[in-house]
């Protein structure tokens, strides 16, 4: 259960400047009075016909002044209640139907309200709410006794009969209430009917917004590939160019492969080594000794007038293979000179092919680098996406248009307008009448009968006092309270609370105190510098840090267990600003996944809220 709204008049603590107090899922600071506050809710939560007596007033002095209260909430059935009484009056509940979207009524009788909240609504009992959920300062074992958010509770005395003129000043009031109910029931009339028709605007209108949220989808969409947009938009045909990088891509594999295969031809000459000068040439000079020897046996011979004279005849060949073999050097020679400017021709065309790859791909690198892309392969997915968010953009454009252009259309949105004046209108109309309480015309006509008959009825007898319950060691009698709703015994809840609310001890007395623990017979110990005392031992703040470091924990773990909302006032006034500020950050850990409600003024609570009235 959550609550949703407070609303209070004439209830002295409570009633806020605006007349409401707007709440929250979590952690709530609101600018009231904790006992106040508290006996409101109660109240509210649990109606009781004696509430109007017990309830603290704004003008004490006229018991028939107007004393109003209503509730807003959410319960476990995830059903919206609001519960609206004039504790001098009536009580109603009523229950929001999302189909009418309006409020139906549930019940008038007070055991019927109170039965269905406890039931469907999901509210915990009163006792458990006192035991576990709420935080008061009158409980503290320093100020046991004092009344309070915790105080134990008495019957209050019957009321006492009103005087004649005090009868008739109510019935005049409930005259004057009867006929500002009678106008603010036509205004409501009036509303729904307003309603209805904003409804029915409203639905031929959703399928504007549901075009408008595709487009707004859409338009997300583009903007999310706003970087590639623009990249797309400055290389043009992006698959052109894509192309085109094949292309060269292409043309420069081609080229360096011309460029390796020279280079094989270049490094198979240059392996082969230099050749020697020709005059060093082992196959010239063999050559040119052969030659001269035989010229040599020639002339010997024809000196002795021998054949041997023939021999010089063979001069001219082995002469003419020396030759050879030295045109042979030389052609080797001239092929290592014409391998050094090949090299270089090499070389400058394997230049030439990457720095023509490099200019024809430049701006589609620069591209890939501004993406911070590994590759063109995402650009390419890339572009791919642009062009279909483009096509989808496109299309939501043309279906809104469409939408717009349509008669029904302007109809519907002109006569949403005009029923929202209306509706401004008539609710301004309502608030006048009503002050932000509406009760049912036959209500107060049989109030107005009631108020009549108890004007003849005799004063009725005084209520007793109830006795008070004996006193109670404050930690132990909280224990007891606690274990008694949760069927455990006091022994085995302290255990189960020991960690949560030894780090709760730690917090708030700054490290002085450094956890809670429980002996064998279910004494309650506190670790001071590292030993541990029992608890009735302490000095009266240590024995209100324990309390409280119990309470939070209480609080904490009943939360969790389902939503609940928790009740808490000035409980933390005394401790230093610093304890405070980590009480109100275990305040706002504890209320996750319920509601707390902290009545404070104290802005370190109001700081850490989730929401501050």
């Amino acid at each position: 259960m959550l609550l949703l709204e407070i609303a209070a008049q004439g209830v002295k603590g409570v009633a806020p400047a605006s007349g409401r107090l707007t709440l929250r899922a979590g952690y709530n600071v609101v600018p009231a009075e904790g006992p106040a506050l508290r006996r409101l809710l109660e109240a509210l939560l649990y109606p009781n016909p004696r509430d109007a007596d017990s309830l603290p007033r704004t003008a004490p002095g006229t018991s028939g002044a107007p004393v109003r209260a209503g509730v807003t909430l959410v319960g476990n059935d995830q059903v919206t209640y609001r519960l609206v009484r004039d504790f001098g009056a009536g009580c109603q509940l009523h229950r929001f139907d999302p189909q009418q979207r309006s409020f139906a009524l549930v019940s008038q009788d007070l055991a019927e309200i109170a039965a269905h909240l406890v039931g469907p609504a999901g509210l915990p009992s009163r006792g458990r709410l006192a035991a576990l959920l709420c935080l008061g300062a009158a409980e503290l074992p320093s100020k046991a006794g004092a009344a309070g958010l915790g105080a134990a509770s008495v019957v209050p005395s019957a009321p006492r009969r009103q005087t004649p003129e005090q009868a008739e000043k109510r019935l005049a009031e409930l005259r004057a209430e009867l006929e500002r109910a009678r106008k603010a029931e036509k205004a409501q009339y009036r509303m729904d009917g307003l309603q209805s028709r904003l409804y029915k605007a409203e639905e031929a209108l959703r399928e504007g917004a549901r075009v408008r949220e595709g487009l707004a989808a859409a338009e997300g969409a583009l903007h999310e590939l706003a970087a590639v947009d623009a990249v797309a938009t400055r290389l043009g045909d992006v698959q052109a160019r894509l192309a085109q990088h094949a292309k060269a891509m292409a043309r420069r594999d081609e080229g360096l492969a011309k460029v390796d295969s020279e280079r094989q031809v270049l490094a198979g000459i240059a392996g082969q080594g230099a050749p020697l000068a020709p005059w060093k040439e082992p196959r010239v000079l063999g050559a040119a000794a052969a030659g001269l020897l035989l010229f040599a046996l020639g002339m010997v011979g024809a000196a002795q007038g021998s054949d041997l004279r023939y021999l010089a005849l063979l001069d001219i060949p082995v002469f003419g293979l020396g030759a050879w073999f030295a045109l042979r050097n030389v052609d080797r020679h001239e092929e290592l000179a014409r391998m050094g400017r090949r090299q270089r021709v090499v070389e400058e065309r394997e230049r030439k092919v990457k720095e023509q790859f490099e200019r024809d791909t430049a701006e589609l690198r620069q591209a890939v680098q501004e993406l911070g892309l590994p590759g063109l392969t995402e650009l390419q997915d890339l572009v791919g996406k642009l062009a279909d968010a483009r096509a989808t953009h496109a299309e939501w454009r043309e279906r809104l248009a469409a939408w717009e252009a349509q008669p029904e259309t302007r109809d519907a949105r002109a006569e949403r307008d005009r029923v929202e004046a209306e509706l401004r209108e008539a609710e301004s109309d309502l608030a006048s009448e009503a002050g932000g309480y509406v009760r049912d015309p036959r209500t107060i006509e049989a109030e107005l009968g009631r108020a009549t008959q108890e004007a003849a009825v005799p004063p009725e007898e005084e209520a007793v006092t109830a006795p008070a319950a004996p006193a109670v060691e404050p930690l132990r009698g909280l224990l007891e309270r606690a274990a008694a709703e949760l069927s455990l015994t006091p022994s085995a809840l302290a255990r189960s609370l020991l960690a949560r609310a030894s780090q709760a001890m730690a917090a708030l007395s700054g490290q002085r105190c450094t956890g809670l623990s429980v002996d064998d017979r279910g004494t309650l110990m506190a670790l001071v510098s590292g030993r541990p005392q029992p608890s009735l031992g302490l000095p009266p703040a240590d024995r209100d840090l324990c309390f409280l470091a119990l309470r939070l924990a209480l609080v904490e773990q009943e939360i969790g267990a389902g939503k609940a909302v928790a009740l808490v006032d000035e409980v933390f006034a005394g401790l230093p600003e610093g304890a405070r500020r980590m009480a109100a950050r275990l305040l706002k850990q504890a209320a996750r996944g319920g509601q707390i409600l902290h009545a404070t003024r104290d802005p370190a609570f109001r700081e850490a809220a989730d929401h501050a009235a």
